[in-house]
């Protein structure tokens, strides 16, 4: 079964429409531009959904709470989404993003607790607070090159299993990493001059963090006590753990 209306001008897709839409197999007719909050926020019966090539917007809690939906393909046309736009869809596992993205807004994947990988858009710059908060089957993900701040609780209690983190970050806030417990080691690049607090606190498995250089403020509690910071003889990271009790080992 799918659901398409057919229609020659640009739409927009409201909550108060979202009942001629929702269907099993849904199919949006290419007219349509904005998808409006929460226009199909908790629709379960939709599995999976066919986006309009000149689609625009996906504003916030769209689709937040549809558990049934599994893959999501957004076209390139598609430049901002709304905060929480797919949050909870707990079965979802294939995501493909429009290279026109810049930002990942706050709680966009939170708790999408089937997704396993996730490539970002070359293009990106931000994953904002809580993005996938909670995604704890996400064990790889593939970071833009330009991506440069990371907020709060970004991948709170990720599955992830190793970090690959971009020359171009230069913000990590606070709790970005917290509990993702399948870490082993991470690198810090460079670029990076804000670590907030408890960054990678509650990653149990971690061993090693690295950090090469002198960023302008670390956090408290960044680890756990049982990690061991790699860093250089009098370099700010060598005063920190002096200063917060953490073991050094130095490069």
């Amino acid at each position: 079964m799918s659901a398409k209306l057919r229609m020659t001008k640009p739409i927009v897709v409201k909550s108060s429409c979202s009942n001629l839409y929702a269907a099993r197999n849904m199919e949006l007719p290419d007219s349509v531009v904005c998808i409006r909050s929460g226009a199909f926020r908790n629709k379960n019966m939709i599995q999976s959904v066919r986006f309009p090539k000149r689609l625009e917007t996906i504003e916030a809690w769209a689709f937040s709470g549809c558990t049934e939906i599994r893959q999501i393909f957004l076209p390139d046309s598609v430049q901002e989404l709304g905060a929480g736009s797919f949050a909870g869809c707990t079965k979802l596992k294939t995501v493909s993003l429009s290279s026109s993205l810049k930002e990942i807004p706050e709680n966009a994947f939170a708790k999408c607790t089937s997704l396993v990988s996730m490539e970002l858009p070359a293009g990106l710059r931000t994953v904002e607070n809580r993005a996938f908060y909670h995604c704890r089957n996400l064990k790889t993900i593939r970071f833009s090159d330009s991506l440069e701040f990371i907020g709060q609780e970004a991948f709170y209690s990720c599955g992830l299993e190793c970090l690959e983190l971009p020359d171009s970050l230069f913000w990590i806030g606070d709790s970005a990493f917290h509990k993702c417990t399948s870490l082993t080691e991470v690198r810090l690049p460079e670029s990076v001059r804000h670590i907030g607090k408890w960054v990678f606190h509650g990653c149990r498995n971690l061993k090693y963090l690295e950090i090469r250089h002198d960023p302008e403020y670390i956090g408290p509690w960044i680890i756990n006590k049982a990690a061991v910071v790699r860093c250089y003889k009098g370099s700010a990271a060598d005063r920190y753990c002096l200063e917060s009790g953490f073991r050094a080992e130095y490069l």
